[in-house]
């Protein structure tokens, strides 16, 4: 049988170890200051902890792997079939996990993570079966009596696996974007770039360490990006906050072409303190919640919404058209309506709106003009709820008048 590559007879040990212990060293730093943060408590961070842990036993064993080749000592052979057997399995697992933790990091749901990834696990597990059986019969490589390592045609199954699950996250992250926040996009496809560049050329020339560094330098790079990310982030909504809007519109105002058309939307809940001084906080943080949410999903893809403070929301919309705008309002009083009539919250819930275009050239004065806006969308809200309020209690007043003459004509 014809080897896939060649034997390790030409590595550069010092190129390996230098390579593999820098991410290695990166690996421990990001662990640190994981540690440093407080204890990791969500899947999301479980799953990155992992695959931060996986990728520094990766380096360490690949350099391993790579200096026992043709080494004669007694047992050399063995632990030479044992490492790289390790290897394969470990790279299954590392690649599963990244799929498992992108679909959590956009859906955030145990159910469906139970639903789709046991049975999405069944490739990884048939490659770590093979790396056991590995360890008695040629399946993925062969060790020669000289201890020397040939990998086998079988070896492409654990590069398509790995490719296929990689490829997975990828698919997840650009099909789903609207739903998950614009950081986690560009550092996703940074990582993954790396990756598949640096394993196919270590496919094709075995003895060169490129794959576990670049996947350290992309777990990295994730890091620091989902650092700066929760910076821009509101922890109750999971929306954009206020300091991300006044990011935003600074990248429009330098970036945005002449004549396009930048939509500002901001809402308000109404009767937000009533809610929360008659059902409780957690009942005011549930209605924020779905709020968001609402927004998100008629926005999705189409804008960016951000928790601008307390109860008000904003919504900026590029190329936005005065029909965009009536649907735009259309749907949110839709959503609302359905929400209401679902009774999924203690109370009605209602939104005032105010719209004002982005001119460019004054920040304060673009949200000036929503904040007024709203403001006289919330009196008009109030005026007609006041109006109703007194037709209740003059229909109310005359039926107890009603009541109070007949019970009188009765006694008569």
């Amino acid at each position: 049988m014809d080897p896939v590559g060649q034997s390790a007879s030409l590595i550069n040990m010092t190129a390996v170890m230098i390579a593999n212990g820098l991410g290695a060293g990166l690996m421990l730093l990001l662990l640190l200051s994981k540690r440093s943060n407080g204890k990791m408590v969500s899947l999301d961070s479980k799953l990155f902890n992992g695959m931060c842990w996986l990728c520094m036993a990766l380096c360490l064993l690949e350099t391993v792997s790579f200096w026992l080749d043709e080494e004669a000592f007694f047992g050399a052979r063995q632990l030479n079939i044992l490492t790289n057997s390790t290897l394969f399995a470990m790279n299954a697992v590392f690649a599963y996990s990244f799929s498992v933790y992108v679909d959590y990091k956009l859906f955030e749901d145990f159910d469906r993570l139970r639903r789709y990834y046991l049975v999405g696990a069944v490739p990884a597990a048939i490659v770590c079966l093979l790396c056991v059986v590995n360890l008695f019969t040629e399946v993925f490589f062969w060790v020669t009596e000289d201890n020397v390592y040939y990998r086998a045609p079988l070896v492409v199954i654990t590069y398509l696996v790995t490719y296929c699950y990689l490829s997975y996250g990828a698919i997840l992250v650009f099909r789903y974007r609207h739903k998950t926040n614009k950081y986690m996009f560009l550092p996703v496809m940074l990582f993954l770039a790396p990756v598949f560049i640096c394993s196919m050329i270590q496919l094709c020339f075995y003895g060169i360490a490129l794959i576990w560094v670049s996947v350290a330098f992309g777990l990295t790079s994730l890091y620091i990006s989902l650092q700066n990310e929760r910076v821009f982030l509101d922890t109750l909504t999971n929306l954009y906050n206020r300091s991300y809007l006044l990011h935003y519109m600074d990248y429009l105002v330098r970036r945005t072409h002449k004549g396009n058309r930048v939509l500002g939307v901001m809402l308000d809940v109404n009767d937000f303190k009533y809610i929360n001084d008659t059902y409780g906080h957690l009942a005011g943080d549930t209605v924020l919640r779905t709020v968001g949410k609402i927004l998100q999903t008629v926005t999705a893809g189409r804008g960016v919404v951000v928790r601008y403070g307390g109860d008000e929301f904003v919504i900026l919309m590029e190329n936005a058209d005065d029909k965009t705008r009536q649907r735009l309002r259309s749907e949110i009083y839709s959503w609302l309506e359905r929400l209401n009539a679902s009774g999924e919250l203690p109370c009605r819930i209602s939104l005032s709106m105010g719209m004002a275009e982005f001119d460019m050239a004054d920040v304060d004065k673009f949200i000036h003009d929503m904040d007024q806006k709203m403001y006289e969308d919330k009196r008009a809200f109030y005026q007609q709820e006041g109006n109703d309020r007194r037709c209740r209690r003059r229909e109310r007043d005359e039926g107890e008048i009603m009541e109070s003459c007949e019970a009188g004509m009765k006694e008569c």
